[in-house]
């Protein structure tokens, strides 16, 4: 091993172990919250414009979810991210950020109740574990990325199951047809099992929203299907 090599290993050890010591004390701060009020992450585009549905349901959904003592996580961007902090307020939010070129919040919460990580996947981590429940916007190819990987922690046991309410505003029909494709082309040909639908809810306003997650955690596996609770059934009839 050449002397380059070396040193650059030592400074990737280096990085990966103050990752590691940030997300330990990260951690160990969300459970100690998790005791005190309950926590919701939410996922959603970056690109979210202010003044457009999708970032006032965001907005809308922080204030209600703050009115009720939760407290918020985000990925401390922009568009549905900054959104949810607008309606949450400084104290009742926190964010697990990652420095992105172009996506620069309008603001940034201090560094108490933030955490900047250097890789995607410990970002998803920390925002997933000790949570009770996940709300879900249209976004991109972040944001379907954070989804599945939660749909396959959840079926694979190796996170413990909370609500996920995939949030369609005014006008948006991205939930029903993503269901659509994930029913027609994975479930019923066989290449992805019906358990990683189960429980999954569309909520096309924030009172839904709340509604779905106050009704408790979402059942263990085989017991139904998305859809079946009270924001699913709104969903099938509008």
């Amino acid at each position: 091993m050449t002397e380059h090599t070396q040193g650059a290993l030592l400074t990737t050890l280096q990085s990966i172990a103050r990752e590691v010591e940030g997300a330990r004390t990260w951690s160990e701060t969300s459970r100690a919250l998790a005791k005190e009020t309950r926590v919701a992450t939410v996922f959603g585009s970056a690109r979210a414009a202010r003044g457009r549905p999708g970032y006032e349901m965001a907005r809308e959904l922080g204030v209600a979810l703050t009115d009720r003592g939760w407290t918020t996580v985000t990925g401390g961007g922009p568009g549905i991210m900054q959104a949810v902090r607008d309606g949450s307020g400084e104290t009742s939010s926190r964010a697990v950020r990652v420095e992105i070129a172009g996506e620069e919040p309008e603001t940034v919460l201090d560094p108490d109740r933030s955490i900047t990580v250097g890789t995607f996947a410990l970002r998803k981590l920390l925002m997933t574990h000790d949570i009770d429940a996940l709300f879900v916007f249209p976004g991109g190819v972040g944001t379907f990325d954070e989804l599945y990987e939660v749909l396959v922690h959840h079926d694979t046991d190796r996170l413990s199951r909370f609500p996920i309410v995939l949030m369609q505003p005014r006008d948006d029909r991205l939930w029903d047809a993503w269901l659509n494709f994930m029913e027609e082309h994975l479930v019923s040909s066989g290449l992805v099992s019906p358990s990683v639908m189960k429980g999954l809810v569309v909520a096309q306003s924030v009172e839904q929203a709340l509604a779905a997650v106050e009704e408790g955690p979402p059942p263990a596996s085989g017991e139904h299907g998305h859809g079946t609770t009270r924001a699913g059934a709104e969903r099938r009839s509008a």
